[in-house]
């Protein structure tokens, strides 16, 4: 068995899921850390990972392999609209999701709304490394609200609107319900929604209940996955639309609208996005099976808990102490 090296930590994170599965994350050191009226910020340095943003204590995002998440969010949808001028982002805070979208040059207008001016402004400080001026450039509308409340006054149709929302949850469904009853009225005809959800395999196929609750809000919808390493799992990505069909692009379709961005995709090709849409049998059999039984399982409370340098330390020696 190899030896754990001892290390000296500011502190961590213990995030607790399904089983009791614990994921403990060292932090070298705190950039910052904060209390918003929705919810503890932190963000720190983490060994092999980079700078690292976590709410509530989860990980949202990890320098090493953050563009692997947004460039799955962002890019397929502004691809396979044929001239996404107008988006939005719900969420996305952080404003990586706007660094992706201002990569596709159509876009001319880009509204983020998100709830914690906290996080924005920490974010801008602690993150510009990562943000490349994407909340600076002047086609920018930032919006300090509940994605609720701005869905409710939208005068104008969206193009393209990516959810960068928290997960979907036995708690969370009230409000995702409430978002896309909304959503619906807000994107354009032949516009493009895109929303992320967790890992669609076993034990809790939490992606697959995220695409059948898009299959209820839309006629057409497509998913795709992508392996997150500092997540540790599959993260799933799915498209709703009324009359775009990304599925029926072919492979020079798809890679003939990629070469039209600023810079290539450094995660995904773009002529293999139609391999990405296809799927088990026995997933897409899973995927019925919820959308004719009950929606959502209920789940044990998942907690995450921000951990002392004392409390790391403790952890290392007892790790070391096993391992030899």
């Amino acid at each position: 068995m190899p030896r754990v090296s001892e290390q000296s930590y500011a502190g961590g994170i213990l995030e607790v899921s399904y089983a009791g599965r614990w994921v403990i994350t060292p932090v070298r050191e705190w950039r910052y850390r904060g209390v918003s009226p929705y919810q503890q910020i932190d963000i720190g340095e983490v060994p092999y990972l980079g700078t690292a943003l976590f709410l509530d204590g989860w990980l949202q995002l990890a320098e090493a392999d953050e563009y692997i998440y947004h460039e799955h969010l962002v890019l397929p949808a502004l691809l396979a609209h044929p001239a996404p001028r107008r988006v939005l982002i719900l969420g996305g805070g952080d404003g990586l999701a706007a660094r992706e979208v201002w990569r596709h040059p159509d876009v001319e207008h880009l509204t983020l709304v998100d709830l914690d001016a906290q996080v924005v402004e920490a974010c801008r400080t602690h993150l510009a490394h990562l943000q490349q001026g994407a909340l600076d450039d002047p086609r920018l509308h930032l919006v300090i609200g509940d994605a609720r409340d701005f869905l409710r006054e939208a005068t104008q149709p969206f193009d393209v609107i990516l959810v960068d929302l928290i997960d979907l949850m036995p708690d969370t469904v009230p409000l995702f319900e409430d978002v896309f009853q909304h959503v619906k009225q807000a994107l354009h005809p032949q516009g493009l929604v895109v929303v992320h959800a967790p890992d669609p395999g076993p034990p809790l196929y939490e992606g697959l209940f995220m695409v059948a609750f898009m299959r209820r809000y839309f006629p057409h919808v497509v998913w795709y996955k992508a392996f997150i390493s500092s997540f540790g799992e599959t993260w799933s990505f799915a498209i709703g639309s009324f009359q775009q069909r990304p599925d029926l692009l072919t492979a020079d379709e798809w890679k003939k609208r990629g070469e039209r961005l600023t810079t290539p995709p450094r995660s995904f090709v773009p002529y293999a996005l139609p391999g990405y849409f296809l799927h088990p049998e026995a997933e897409e059999e899973r995927i019925n099976a919820i959308l004719s039984g009950d929606f959502i399982p209920s789940l044990e409370e998942w907690p995450a808990v921000l951990l002392s340098a004392d409390e790391m330390e403790q952890l290392t020696q007892l790790i070391t102490r096993e391992a030899t």
